[in-house]
């Protein structure tokens, strides 16, 4: 009986292999349990401030002011027919809004609250093109986010309420979620700045000689290189703070630096 000759296999190539494996790495890397303490604070101060933003509509009657008294809005291609509510409705809905922000500060009902709160301010985004603020088409990026992650296992009602030992951790992209999305703000921030105006120190020299009033250096922001000194401050606060905020020894002070001049 002839014998049959097996023909040599060739190996596969190192990057082949190391390919998948990798993969599988990152994708351990980023279900990794991590604690859940800093999302849990980031929910809290996130619906605070939510909280706070809904207050001041009513308080400053923005809401008849911007919504209800106009008879014509300038809405965003395509979002032609997204429209104020009839009668009171538009006051209504921001009350909505303010449960539901208290509803994730607390973290009661979360999965329900933050998908109805990113839909309800998403709204009120697109009602009016002339009212457009990047805070704003930030904060319903943001909102969007939150509802994706499980920012209410530690410190919240739901937690306590479940009566369940539920873990105190959360995937590790859920933290990188968010990171990445604040990190690409930062980064587009200053690459917006790179334009004529900014590198002459406006309009940031002329926004501060209005608030010569302000508390001990206010007496400071009608000279000239003031102004230009913070507009280039800003610029490269805005380019270096996410590496910065990355590295553990440097944290505290990129920190520091990014709330003194917000």
């Amino acid at each position: 009986m002839a014998q049959r000759t097996l023909a040599p296999v060739a190996p596969r190539p190192a990057a082949a292999v190391e390919t998948p494996s990798r993969a599988r790495r990152l994708v351990h890397r980023l279900f990794e349990p991590v604690d859940g303490a800093s999302l849990a604070v980031f929910r809290m101060l996130f619906g605070a401030i939510l909280l706070w933003e809904v207050w001041r509509y009513f308080t400053n009657d923005w809401i008849a002011r911007y919504f209800i008294d106009p008879t014509f809005h300038f809405t965003y291609y395509g979002f032609g027919w997204v429209q104020p509510w009839p009668g009171n409705g538009m006051y209504w809905h921001f009350a909505a809004l303010g449960v539901l922000a208290a509803c994730i500060m607390v973290g009661f009902a979360y999965r329900i609250a933050a998908p109805l709160f990113f839909l309800g301010f998403t709204y009120v985004f697109l009602l009016e093109q002339a009212r457009y603020l990047n805070h704003f088409y930030f904060v319903s990026i943001l909102a969007l986010l939150m509802a994706i992650v499980p920012a209410h296992r530690v410190w919240s009602l739901d937690r306590r309420l479940s009566g369940k030992n539920w873990p105190q951790t959360v995937p590790t992209w859920s933290l990188w979620l968010l990171r990445a999305q604040i990190g690409v703000v930062f980064v587009f921030a200053s690459i917006a700045k790179w334009n004529g105006d900014w590198l002459r120190g406006q309009p940031l020299t002329m926004w501060i000689a209005d608030r010569t009033d302000f508390p001990v250096i206010g007496g400071l922001f009608d000279e000239p290189h003031v102004g230009l000194f913070m507009s280039y401050s800003g610029l490269f606060l805005d380019l270096l703070v996410v590496p910065f905020l990355l590295i553990p020894f440097t944290r505290p002070f990129a920190f520091l630096a990014a709330f003194s001049f917000h």
